[in-house]
């Protein structure tokens, strides 16, 4: 896009406006592109579920648009219990405390994201938040990998007829109706 001139000193526009205005100010460099770990990864996520609804975050391709959702959770550490690392988990990136922690399957997860092979053993749970609140809210506020984002509560009949694309793969048919 031309530059109008209009800009004041210093603006930071990219326009180069001599010497007396100082350097152009830093730049926000976008993050790396998320791709799956070369290993196994094993994960617990939890089901929050609000009627027909469950509540997950989004997936992103590198050009920035969502390509699915998936539920809240992360990474099982050396020596974690799942349903322990669901726990801490959901409180390293909501600040929230959680409750009636319950199995509701495994599922292996052989999947490409970008074009690079991933692989998941992924312990899903049913739990719920300890702050009735959070139900009554449309999103919650979470940080992963030091950027923000909001989960979403997602229709359940949207996921299970293909209309919007849940993961891990096969999620949708371990949730009862």
């Amino acid at each position: 896009m031309p530059h109008d001139h209009a800009c004041h000193d210093a603006c930071g526009c990219g326009h180069d406006h001599g010497d007396a205005t100082g350097p152009r100010p830093p730049t926000a460099k976008a993050p790396a592109p998320w791709r799956p770990a070369a290993a196994t990864r094993v994960l617990a996520v939890g089901i929050f579920r609000r009627a027909d609804q469950i509540l997950c975050a989004p997936v992103h391709s590198d050009a920035g648009t969502i390509i699915g959702w998936r539920p809240l959770g992360g990474g099982i550490g050396f020596g974690e219990r799942a349903a322990d690392a669901l726990t801490r988990e959901i409180q390293e990136e909501t600040g929230q405390e959680i409750t009636d922690i319950q199995p509701l399957g495994v599922l292996e997860n052989l999947f490409e994201h970008e074009g690079v092979p991933g692989h998941e053993i992924v312990f899903a749970f049913t739990a719920r938040f300890t702050r009735p609140e959070i139900y009554e809210a449309d999103a919650l506020a979470f940080t992963e990998a030091d950027r923000t984002e909001e989960a979403k509560w997602i229709p359940l009949a949207k996921a299970r007829a293909g209309r919007i694309r849940l993961f891990p793969e096969g999620l949708a048919g371990l949730l009862p109706e």
